[in-house]
């Protein structure tokens, strides 16, 4: 539009004779202009879907935002890690080669189907989330063409999930020993609380907020949980009124609940509970919210562990804890 309003009315007569074409009228914001059928060239080749560069798609991917459901810039970012791995073992450049090249085959298969055979699923599932339904429309609204993608939606094999299932005694060693840290170490002792008491991640104790402890509308003690990482913005989970008043009774000024650096959540309280508490998982953190959903599971029903754990559904739940439920005794 700004090329037409600049033209002149010389140029727009010339470009007329040469194309030998009659000219059309268009109404455009700023008046009533007579132009040539040029401008249906233009049309045209701006309608035309493109094929950016492989890089500059990544780019698009990780600085846009979606409307409804967005995921977290490290989500995304954990995303095209992936992606840019399995393009690399298939001999893509993405620095010079566009997005058709996601559609190649090698030996005969798909680059997604050829790397689970060859490679691991984990890989292919997170970067497969570049090219979801609603990312899909979004590359549609920038007029990037989609269909180089189609073959990366193909069935998975669904995610291994082990039920959980306690040691003996381990529980009782980890409250034995984690509770020591009240009175030597609040921090840890917050990481803690945040993770048995709570069932929290280690990335959500990282910006648990003292806001975030509130009362709902008939008095229930939640937690806000912000960008979720089942979907969302925010998420208010129903928590243990015990380990809730606990966790507030020791309230400090500043903002964070735990406001230590990253490395004490991911890296130290981690190494502590495997040599204090004899924790072999691969995640202790995320074992202490294990039994966070253990617990809550003997007193209450799955549909409420499910909501504490924040889980994306109820089958999920299912799966982890129904391993080992309370038998009630017969007589």
């Amino acid at each position: 539009m700004n090329i037409l309003t600049k033209t002149t009315t010389c140029d727009t007569n010339t470009r007329m004779h040469n194309a030998n074409t009659s000219p059309i009228r268009a109404v455009l914001p700023n008046g009533d202009k007579l132009i040539t059928r040029d401008f249906s060239t233009i049309s045209t080749e701006i309608a035309r879907p493109t094929w950016p560069i492989i890089e500059n798609f990544f780019w698009t991917y990780e600085t846009s935002r979606l409307s409804s459901a967005n995921p977290r810039d490290e989500t995304k970012r954990k995303n095209v890690v992936s992606m840019k791995r399995i393009l690399a073992r298939a001999g893509i450049d993405i620095e010079k080669c566009d997005i058709r090249h996601f559609a190649s085959s090698i030996k005969n298969r798909c680059i997604p189907e050829w790397y689970v055979c060859n490679y691991n699923t984990h890989d292919v599932r997170l970067a497969r989330s570049i090219f979801s339904k609603r990312w899909i429309m979004f590359y549609r609204s920038q007029n990037i063409d989609y269909r180089p993608f189609a073959n990366w939606s193909l069935p998975l094999s669904g995610v291994k999930v082990e039920q959980f299932n306690p040691g003996f005694g381990e529980e009782e060693r980890i409250n034995q020993r984690c509770k020591l840290l009240k009175d030597t170490d609040r921090d840890m002792y917050m990481m803690y609380a945040l993770a048995y008491g709570l069932g929290l991640r280690s990335s959500e104790i990282k910006r648990a907020k003292w806001e975030d402890l509130m009362l709902d509308g008939v008095g229930n003690r939640v937690i806000a949980i912000h960008n979720p990482k089942s979907g969302g913005k925010i998420q208010y989970r129903p928590c243990d009124p015990a380990w809730w008043d606990e966790i507030v009774s020791l309230k400090s000024e500043h903002d964070l609940i735990v406001p230590v650096q990253e490395d004490n959540i991911t890296r130290y309280f981690p190494q502590f509970l495997r040599r204090e508490c004899g924790i072999k998982d691969k995640n202790p953190v995320h074992r202490l919210r294990k039994f966070c959903g253990h617990r809550t599971m003997q007193g209450n029903d799955i549909f409420a562990a499910s909501r504490v754990l924040g889980h994306s559904s109820v089958e999920m739940t299912s799966r982890i804890y129904s391993g080992n439920p309370t038998i009630a005794p017969s007589f």
